[in-house]
């Protein structure tokens, strides 16, 4: 999606699949269909991708690595998509909280690392939501501007965003 969520229109849509907008629209399928289905998709290949380090052994510092790794593996995946959505309304995505925080469905996941590293002692008692929000939006929307914006290298950015992440939030070693 060349254009964010917001730009999408059944004439861009077709230009791309190569055939025309009375065909797409003949077929039934409306805009608001196609980026709730994307949506949908890229929802279970989040999940996909970072359910094994929920599941797995280890410490949470651990587990949050392989997350991370899990969430750049899909941001490759739709890599093209993903850096044009900044301007995308995306409210479907985030629900607001009681205490006026903004609880993103993709940051949950990192909200239980964090409260399993709390526990664990393997990274800083932090607020769980505030740090999972800021650590998704970093390290997502950090990681896909570099790659798709700087050209930098999947390697190269992995490795520039976890040293800067994991400064912020694994624990001191005691003593």
């Amino acid at each position: 999606m060349k254009w964010g969520v917001t730009g999408v229109t059944l004439e861009r849509i077709a230009a791309e699949a190569g055939m025309s907008r009375a065909t797409i629209y003949r077929r039934g399928v409306s805009c608001e269909q196609l980026v709730d289905a994307l949506v949908t998709r890229m929802r279970q290949g989040f999940r996909d991708a970072v359910w094994p380090a929920l599941t797995a052994p280890g410490t949470a510092a651990d587990r949050l690595r392989a997350a991370l790794d899990g969430l750049w593996q899909l941001a490759e995946e739709y890599l093209a998509l993903m850096a044009n959505m900044f301007t995308a309304d995306d409210e479907e995505l985030h629900r607001e909280a009681a205490d006026g925080l903004v609880v993103d469905v993709f940051a949950e996941p990192f909200e239980r690392l964090l409260r399993d590293g709390a526990a664990d002692g393997t990274l800083r008692d932090l607020s769980p939501t505030v740090t999972a929000t800021a650590l998704l939006s970093t390290a997502g929307w950090g990681y896909i501007h570099l790659r798709a914006h700087h050209g930098w290298s999947p390697e190269r950015t992995r490795a520039a965003v976890l040293d800067l992440l994991l400064r912020g939030v694994l624990a001191e070693p005691a003593g």
